[in-house]
């Protein structure tokens, strides 16, 4: 009967990496990427290497950038999910690792901005790493925790739309406009009517 419950208990809570796991990823984070300093030449440029990334995604690379003192600057950082990562350590670890400093590797020869995410660039690098270049995987993610979208309420003349907080964001910003596709007028935040109304 206990190794019931603990078998229950373990289906529900993935537990993420341990510290001995997360120092095997960064050490070979970091072999990869003297790998790639010697097949392509590079200067090694410093990427931060965190178990902080949340959600549906095994890992990912991105430019933080913050203000120096007179220059904006740029700080490179590759994120494993320690949840993902911890269910399916062996796979994420042949996979997952190349794939992000692939990305790392592009953005430094290329530029992110000058290639396709997973263009012919990075695949030439997951090749020249003997890597996998598959985009995703499909993984089972229960027992793993994950984000939760927070919807808001938009009115528009004919009912009520449910828009997430990355579309929510957009409009607070200005940036955005969405519209009802059947009474086609501009959908207005529904607490901003309420306050106008009183």
């Amino acid at each position: 009967m206990p190794e019931q419950q603990q078998m229950d208990q373990s289906a529900q809570d993935v537990l993420p990496l341990s510290a001995e796991q997360q120092q095997k990823v960064v050490n070979k984070t970091r072999a990869y990427i003297e790998q790639a300093s010697e097949l392509f030449n590079l200067k090694d440029k410093a990427v931060e290497i965190s178990f902080n990334l949340k959600g549906r995604c095994s890992g990912m690379y991105r430019i933080k950038y913050g203000k120096g003192r007179i220059f904006i600057r740029k700080q490179r950082e590759i994120r494993y999910n320690p949840y993902i990562f911890s269910k399916y350590f062996e796979d994420n670890y042949t996979t997952t690792i190349p794939h992000e400093v692939a990305h790392y590797v592009t953005d430094i020869i290329y530029g992110l901005k000058n290639i396709k995410p997973h263009g012919r660039e990075w695949k030439a690098v997951m090749h020249a790493f003997g890597a996998d270049a598959s985009v995703t995987a499909n993984y089972d993610l229960s027992g793993i925790p994950l984000k939760k979208q927070s919807l808001f309420t938009y009115q528009c003349d004919c009912r009520e739309h449910q828009l997430t907080s990355i579309r929510h964001n957009k409009i607070k910003k200005r940036r955005y406009q969405y519209y009802c596709n059947v009474c086609k007028q501009t959908l207005k935040f529904k607490n901003e009517l309420n306050e106008a109304v009183t």
